[in-house]
């Protein structure tokens, strides 16, 4: 009873109970905590997990594009869960640091120099970490341009951002179909589902 070998599970379903064999869930990003190069600022290892959870719930097939990869954070995890994700970003160093940690936990390099507003190609799903800087802020401009090359490279995208860019987004003809906010103290990031 102690250590069982097989252990088995019963959860209801609306009007319908279910019962199989149990596999537990193991955390796996807490161990992605751990990775050498790491911004500040970068998403936390969890709220990563849960944005490609929510970009990608079902990812038979899916092919996924992270255009502003930085140091690979949401790489990291769309592969550790078998997501067909690449990752690209203007910043060499950002770049060499997302190269590091993939390194560091056995993932191939998927990542490659790129300004997202040229970026040939077409996703099924991209996830944006919108660049920011805490002493700095992109014009609105920049922003509209990056959006509208979002909305070129995919139907379906999941927008994680400092700030609220509603106007932004309506020029840019993306439509925020879901919503939510995470804080870390004062500190607070957006997570737009458009289409």
């Amino acid at each position: 009873m102690r250590t069982p070998e097989r252990r088995f599970g019963l959860a209801k379903d609306g009007s319908q109970w279910l019962f199989g064999e149990l596999a537990s869930n193991e955390a796996v990003w807490l161990k992605h905590n751990g990775k050498p190069h790491n911004y500040s600022t970068a998403l936390s290892t969890r709220v990563a997990r849960a944005v490609v959870n929510i970009a990608v719930p079902d990812p038979a097939g899916v092919r996924v594009i992270d255009p502003c990869c930085g140091i690979g954070t949401v790489l990291i995890e769309a592969l550790s869960m078998g997501i067909d994700i690449a990752g690209r970003d203007i910043n060499p160093l950002a770049l060499r640091g997302a190269r590091g940690n993939l390194a560091h936990f056995g993932f191939p390099d998927v990542v490659r120099l790129a300004d997202m507003r040229t970026l040939p190609g077409r996703w099924d799903t991209a996830i944006v970490d919108m660049p920011y800087n805490l002493c700095s802020v992109l014009p609105e401009e920049e922003k509209l341009d990056m959006l509208r090359s979002a909305r070129r490279m995919a139907d379906r995208i999941v927008i994680v951002t400092t700030e609220e860019i509603d106007a932004v987004l309506a020029r840019a003809g993306l439509r925020i179909a879901g919503r939510c906010v995470v804080r870390k103290g004062a500190f607070a990031r957006h997570v737009l589902v458009c289409g």
